[in-house]
């Protein structure tokens, strides 16, 4: 195999069936518990963002596509770091893997990155790579699987309702865009992302921001994705000073929020962030949040049959939520760090 690597145009009209092959190959290796990847799924992960510019880099054996690399970078936070992953069938690893690598670290020198970080499944077979490569893996997260046709559903109605410790706080769930009455709400309540785990791997938080966050949210709908929002709202919640920064006199508190994105064309639906800030825990209002957005996918987008969630190693209480809903382990991930 004679292999060349280069950048290809994103929003080129072959750039869906330049990658759909590798990434499908790829994901029936290191994801084999999900769907196979539509196109909108892909689109999504190589879509414009307001937040990060994404490029794809390809290994061509002559003229086929061998396998790609995923490239993210921040434009606001972490503008040391460039990340993503590896797709590559499973035939064409042996070849690409380490030249990809060496691409991708080619590109966040290029990019005034002083490290790269990939992601890789444990059934991917890169760890011998990725040592020979001087990575160190930094953080674990495990990919976890719910199959929304076998799920009890008074259950889960029961787990939506309001329980004496959260009987304060209503919840509504709304597609993207975010009304504008509840986005500096939201945005105050998302800082709480702030303490995520992220085990050894250090990754910066941006600070809120609304017009960053409108751009999210069109950048998702451009893609032709959906995003779902649930929120545990209290009205005359006397927001905290930055709150009163961002959104002027608020009216209402977000004491906890979830999101899901869900695809026209993909019967799995991806978990987005899930957060209740500090001064709010100890009621279940993670736990009421998720089963009332699970109930209302049921209702609102029945092509959907599974949802697939990633949780830190070190994130005890939502590993305990999802275990409680149902949630099945699929597959481990690992976030290996090299230096550039």
């Amino acid at each position: 195999m004679t292999l060349t690597i280069r950048e290809i145009d994103l929003t080129g009209a072959d750039a869906i069936s330049t990658l759909l092959p590798s990434f499908r190959a790829a994901a029936a290796v290191d994801s084999p518990r999900q769907p196979e990847p539509s196109e909108s799924f892909l689109r999504l992960q190589i879509g414009l963002r307001a937040a990060r510019h994404i490029a794809c880099l390809v290994a061509y054996d002559g003229d086929r596509p061998a396998g790609f690399a995923r490239m993210n970078h921040g434009k606001v936070a972490n503008r040391d770091m460039v990340y993503g992953e590896l797709w590559i069938a499973a035939e064409d690893r042996a070849e690409s893997a380490g030249p990809l690598l060496e691409a991708c670290r080619a590109y966040a020198r290029g990019r005034g990155a002083t490290r790269l970080v990939l992601d890789t499944s444990e059934l991917s077979g890169y760890d011998a790579v990725c040592g020979a490569g001087g990575g160190r893996v930094l953080a674990g997260e495990t990919r976890r699987q719910l199959d929304l046709t076998a799920i009890d559903r008074e259950q889960y109605a029961a787990w939506a309702a309001p329980t004496e410790k959260n009987a304060r706080y209503r919840i509504e769930i709304w597609p993207t865009p975010t009304p504008e009455h509840l986005l500096g709400p939201l945005v105050e309540a998302y800082d709480v992302m702030r303490d995520a785990p992220t085990g050894d791997l250090v990754v910066e938080t941006p600070p809120p921001d609304l017009d960053r966050r409108r751009g999210t949210e069109a950048d998702n709908a451009a893609s032709g994705m959906q995003m779902y929002v649930a929120a545990a709202i209290t009205a005359g919640g006397g927001g905290s000073g930055a709150e009163d920064r961002i959104a002027g006199e608020s009216k209402v508190e977000i004491a906890g929020f979830h999101e899901v994105f869900v695809y026209p064309d993909y019967r799995m639906a991806e978990v987005g962030n899930t957060g209740v800030p500090a001064k709010f825990r100890g009621g279940g209002l993670g736990l009421r949040l998720k089963a009332a957005m699970t109930l209302r996918l049921l209702e609102q987008e029945p092509h959907v049959d599974m949802l697939s969630t990633l949780n830190d190693a070190d994130n005890a209480p939502m590993v305990r939520v999802n275990d409680a809903m149902g949630y099945e382990a699929a597959e481990a991930w690992q976030a290996w760090q090299f230096e550039v």
